[in-house]
């Protein structure tokens, strides 16, 4: 692989760039940006946005028709590594996972939010992670197995203890990404109730009373 300098790279890539088809759609996308700019000041913003959000749309799906046997190489290529790193993970994509997984534990822990739910699941499962990483350590110490990964993915305990590592945080995540959508979609429905309540709420001016009290005159007596 040869060495390049940063302004080689450069020029490398603003070359590809002028010279491919990708320069057209970069021009028409800016051209409907600048478009949709001037025309939000004369028309109905929201008019103007859906249009140019379908317009800029349907330019990418034309420019993306013509390469789909490419872009299908493409998605299987990704896919494939993806099944490889969830059922063949590298020695150092699963020291990855461990150091996400304490980083999240140590967030958990000191976020005072949190409730008490939530930071023993955030606990557990980086502990249970450490565990099966132990283990794994501890077979191949004692059964004197070559630390590849051919050695690690041909032998089925391992590979037993790697996939249910792997599969408790996919799930794990998988599990806190929903928890956070859920928690968005209930605080984006509860926030117009809490404005209304809010807008019912009677607001005292104390300054304004206290002078009101002042301003009273106390009854005189008739003198006998």
């Amino acid at each position: 692989m040869p060495e390049l300098s940063i302004m080689e790279m450069l020029k490398y890539a603003l070359s590809t760039l002028v010279e491919s088809k990708v320069f057209i759609l970069v021009v028409l996308e800016l051209a409907i940006l600048l478009i949709s700019l001037v025309f939000s000041k004369l028309m109905d913003k929201k008019v103007v946005k859906i249009t140019s959000i379908t317009a800029s749309l349907l330019i990418l799906l034309f420019y993306i028709s013509n390469y789909v046997d490419t872009l299908r190489v493409f998605i299987d290529n990704v896919s494939t590594k993806l099944m490889e790193l969830i059922y063949f993970p590298t020695t150092l994509e699963f020291m990855g996972i461990m150091l996400v997984s304490f980083i999240i534990m140590l967030v958990t822990i000191l976020n005072k939010k949190n409730g008490k739910v939530i930071k023993f699941i955030n606990t557990s499962c980086p502990i249970i992670i450490s565990f099966l990483f132990l283990c794994i350590i501890e077979y191949i110490n004692k059964y004197s197995v070559d630390f590849n990964e051919f050695s690690v993915f041909s032998n089925p305990v391992l590979m037993s203890l790697y996939e249910v590592a792997m599969g408790l945080f996919i799930a794990w995540i998988l599990g806190l990404i929903i928890r956070e959508i859920d928690l968005l979609i209930i605080n984006s429905v509860r926030l117009p109730k809490l404005k209304t309540d809010e807008e019912k709420l009677v607001t005292i001016n104390m300054n304004a009373l206290e002078s009101e009290v002042d301003d009273l005159e106390m009854p005189r007596l008739k003198n006998i």
